[in-house]
């Protein structure tokens, strides 16, 4: 054998070796997302753990803001209780959020509740290693006065590429799930889910295939589970 195909071959039987002492922790949301009305200021989340090993998780609230792109800061006007806590195999446990801050008016505020393993000391001096596992999901609480999302949708092309840019003049957020955005027949780009805030805009760079086209059109589910389809065409030519 070379030496080549000699350094080959320890090299794969150390991913093996590294592969098989690693762990992953294993826990469930539900809710996949919390609303608070406005005149109740709280909500919660069961967290369980369906893996075979203890876990202790820590729950990391942010706001959630939109400008072109998205932005996450740390916050206080979340209060969770508890922040931290420990689950054996099975177990459930029941995180209550409450918003310090005075109910919006007119506009839904959005945070981002981050759900994040912490490992155990023990864990760092073994010779395996654990793989950390963390979910977020969103919290958006309600104003006052309700309304409903405005979407505008723009298709930009440049020579630089092109981008879909969605603009939401109303008080609540827009969630778009499944996503096909199609030029003509052609399934183009396909996106999870698109959720653009209240007041706010977001942009989404496509693939190069979108450059040349003039009207796109976008597919998916809204929150009722109702067939969605926008036609868009492009405002700036090449």
């Amino acid at each position: 054998m070379s030496a080549r195909g000699a350094l080959r071959n320890a090299l794969v039987l150390a991913l093996l070796a590294v592969a098989s002492h690693a762990t992953a922790a294993s826990f469930g949301l539900a809710p996949l997302g919390v609303t608070i009305a406005a005149r109740e200021q709280s909500g919660s989340v069961v967290v369980t753990n369906t893996g075979t090993d203890e876990v202790v998780i820590q729950v990391r609230p942010y706001t959630w803001t939109q400008n072109g792109q998205e932005l996450r800061t740390d916050t206080r006007e979340l209060v969770l209780n508890p922040p931290i806590f420990k689950l054996a195999a099975g177990e459930q446990q029941l995180v209550r959020v409450a918003s310090r801050a005075t109910p919006p008016q007119e506009v839904e505020r959005a945070y981002r509740l981050v759900f994040g393993e912490v490992p155990a000391s023990s864990q760092a001096s073994g010779s395996g290693f654990r793989i950390r596992v963390a979910m977020d999901i969103p919290l958006y609480v309600e104003p006052l006065v309700l309304s409903s999302a405005q979407l505008g949708w723009r298709f930009e092309r440049s020579a630089d590429g092109a981008r879909l840019v969605a603009t939401n003049s109303g008080g609540r957020h827009f969630r778009l799930r499944d996503v096909r955005v199609h030029e003509g027949t052609q399934t183009i780009h396909t996106i999870p889910r698109i959720v653009v805030l209240a007041k706010s805009m977001l942009a989404i760079d496509l693939p190069d295939a979108a450059k040349n086209a003039q009207v796109l059109r976008l597919v998916g589910q809204d929150d009722a589970d109702q067939p969605v389809s926008i036609d868009i065409p492009a405002t700036r030519a090449l």
